[in-house]
């Protein structure tokens, strides 16, 4: 009941302060940016031991600070973040999640940065504390950053396949659970982005209803139709399973209006017959996805226009 009254408390503020934003055409654009930053997420695809970082390691370089899903092993971490390491004049960090989930659903959680550019704080942290052991099969992560002016708390998600739509859904519908639990952290930090492999489609999909109610907004809208490779020669893209979400009522002035899908397969094995299916296989079946945020304006200013 408590939680349902914050959801509806958040929900009507959100609708209020979102629908003066939107009359008051009042946003930061990535032109009165001096500095920005891009924050990424990527389903990795089983980042284990013995698996090359190479290609991937290149790949999480184009950005300041890449949220990853499907990290099997520690050591694939570590690997991945000693190739990063060896890029000059570039420093790198890693925050590593404990592991969630259980069996073949088991893995890690990470947020990997670049440490001259980004701060890890010590604030909001952890592994999202279900309610009941079956309300995710990988319950969520988060963590809390400041590149610039701007502090920020990441939480970072894979949404279970199971062995129907409906739980897919149904993981997704507790997202407002998470998002509200990890604001009643800190009262003071308010920029909370919410990303990952959510396994549902496009944002006015039903699964992220409670997400829209609450008055979030993705900011990728448009992705050509997918985020995730086909399996079938003839078909480049198959789903659109990945998104980023923060809620406008606070973050509206740091983001910079930039968000799009990154595809590997322009870049890597292009020489294939394929490039997607050999990508796909070797690198990533899922593809980056970032947005753009202000480093430079002022901090947790909800809808006031910064001075």
């Amino acid at each position: 009941m408590f939680r349902w009254v914050i959801t509806m408390k958040r929900q009507i503020v959100g609708w209020l302060v979102l629908g003066l934003v939107l009359v008051a055409s009042v946003r930061v654009s990535s032109a009165d940016c001096t500095d920005t930053i891009t924050i990424a997420s990527w389903n990795i695809l089983n980042l284990g031991s013995e698996t090359d970082v190479t290609e991937r390691a290149e790949i999480v370089a184009r950005y300041d600070i890449v949220a990853l899903q499907e990290v099997e092993a520690q050591q694939g971490a570590q690997n991945l973040l000693q190739a990063l390491s060896q890029r000059p004049g570039e420093q790198w960090a890693i925050v590593l999640s404990p592991k969630v989930g259980e069996g073949n659903a088991a893995e890690y959680y990470a947020f990997v940065y670049r440490s001259d550019l980004v701060t890890h704080l010590p604030g909001p942290e952890g592994v999202y504390p279900e309610m009941t052991p079956e309300d995710f099969s990988r319950p969520p992560f988060f963590a809390t950053f400041r590149a610039g002016a701007f502090d920020f708390t990441l939480i970072t998600v894979h949404i279970t396949w199971g062995d129907s739509a409906s739980q897919r859904t149904a993981e997704c519908h507790r997202l407002a659970f998470v998002w509200d639990y990890v604001q009643d952290l800190d009262p003071n930090e308010d920029d909370l982005i919410l990303m990952g492999d959510f396994n549902r489609d496009q944002p006015t999909h039903g699964a992220f209803a409670p997400l829209r109610n609450m008055g979030l907004l993705a900011t990728l809208t448009n992705p050509a139709g997918y985020t995730t490779y086909s399996t079938k020669p003839d078909q480049i893209g198959a789903n659109w399973y990945d998104h980023l979400w923060i809620d406008p009522t606070y973050t509206s002035f740091e983001f910079a209006g930039a968000s799009a899908v990154y595809y590997p397969h322009m870049d890597y094995l292009t020489a294939a017959e394929h490039p997607h299916l050999a990508v796909r296989t070797e690198i990533s079946d899922h593809c980056p996805i970032w947005a753009s945020f202000c480093t430079d304006q002022d901090d947790d200013i909800g809808s006031a226009a910064p001075s």
